[in-house]
């Protein structure tokens, strides 16, 4: 399936396709009308997307028949309590010095059981980028600090999602440890491109994949496109599953050889996603082929949350429990007034210039 890397000349498509409309008549100029254009292009892909899908081997199938089956075994996880949701977010936003960033992360894990009082877990971390050690000239320091800064500043927001999405699998883990009959509902994929290029998580995701016992559900589409289009073109009470998702998962990394696609062809064969539509919105399932019809028992069984956002309830209670319980930007904002009180020539640099205002 892998195909050589192309390169498209969006930028000079873009350079070709421009009109100053400053001074039209209406501000907006013709892009109402380009929009429509637009719109028309998209419907036409996404029929294309249908008849793809339709001639498919497997086609469609129905969300509440696929999950029939399942139903009792879903109905039994929840009233015996043993089924969670993990969700996580930040709980002090990243503070960055040009040595370190100072971060941390908050995971809450919620039961059918513990809706009002959730395991609640934070998790603070100091990543170091560059070492203080004096060097001799600027030439050693070019050599030395400038390829470390010039890494962490690459790496800054990708390290710390992983951080966070490898706290929220962690938690999900230990509950699946704690009994054998246990299941874990995660906030978006299992198994995360953050996560798949680093050596240090793929053990971790390793071990949930052979518990085959975790679903991840996926709220927006929009960061795979071929995906997003599927969900267009279904129908309410379709899905589509896409059994080959390891391979696009290797085509994602074709040029990043090595342990990410061991990985991908020695543990990812069975994982699938699933793009299903209860309602008139789309979203996402990933877990072992053999869970799809319970994933989808487990949605149908717990499905009472706000209109059009069809996850499982539990799911959302344990959004909300993030929600609640953190507000990172605050608690940054605390630790360098607290840190300030001693440094004060240090709040400017590392206070938001939008708190300033």
């Amino acid at each position: 399936m892998t195909t050589p890397e192309r390169q498209y000349p969006y930028f000079a498509d873009a350079l070709a396709g421009r009109q100053d409309i400053t001074d039209s008549f209406e501000a907006l100029g013709d892009i109402p009308s380009r929009v429509g254009v637009s719109a028309a292009n998209e419907d036409q892909f996404v029929a294309n997307m249908r008849q793809i899908i339709d001639n498919e081997a497997g086609g469609t199938v129905s969300v509440v028949s696929t999950a029939i089956p399942a139903m009792a075994q879903a109905a039994a996880l929840y009233h015996e309590n043993r089924i969670a949701a993990v969700d996580g977010t930040n709980a002090v936003s990243p503070m960055h010095f040009i040595t370190d960033t100072v971060y941390a992360a908050g995971v809450v894990l919620v039961t059918p059981q513990t809706h009002l009082r959730p395991r609640v877990h934070v998790t603070r971390t100091q990543a170091h980028h560059a070492q203080p050690a004096m060097t001799a000239t600027w030439t050693e320091a070019i050599e030395t600090w400038a390829e470390q800064l010039r890494g962490a500043r690459e790496q800054e927001r990708s390290w710390i999602n992983t951080f966070r999405e490898y706290l929220e699998r962690e938690i999900a883990l230990e509950w699946l440890d704690e009994g054998e009959g246990h299941f874990a509902l995660i906030d978006g994929p299992i198994v995360t491109q953050n996560m798949l290029s680093q050596n240090k998580a793929q053990t971790l995701m390793q071990r949930i994949l052979a518990s085959r016992r975790t679903f991840g559900f996926i709220k927006t589409l929009s960061a795979n496109p071929i995906l997003n289009a599927v969900g267009y073109a279904l129908r309410p009470d379709e899905a589509f599953i896409v059994r080959d998702w390891s391979n696009i998962l290797s085509d994602r990394f074709q040029v990043r050889q090595g342990s990410i696609s061991t990985w991908i062809e020695q543990n990812a064969n069975e994982l699938v996603r699933v793009i299903y539509r209860v309602g008139q919105r789309s979203f996402g399932m990933e877990t072992t082929a053999g869970n799809v019809p319970l994933g989808l028992a487990i949605l149908m069984h717990d499905n009472q949350g706000s209109r059009e956002h069809d996850i499982p309830m539990l799911l959302q209670i344990a959004d909300q429990h993030v929600r609640t319980n953190f507000n990172s930007e605050r608690a940054r904002d605390e630790v360098i007034a607290r840190y300030s009180v001693g440094n004060p020539s240090r709040l400017l640099s590392l206070t938001n210039e939008r708190s300033l205002r």
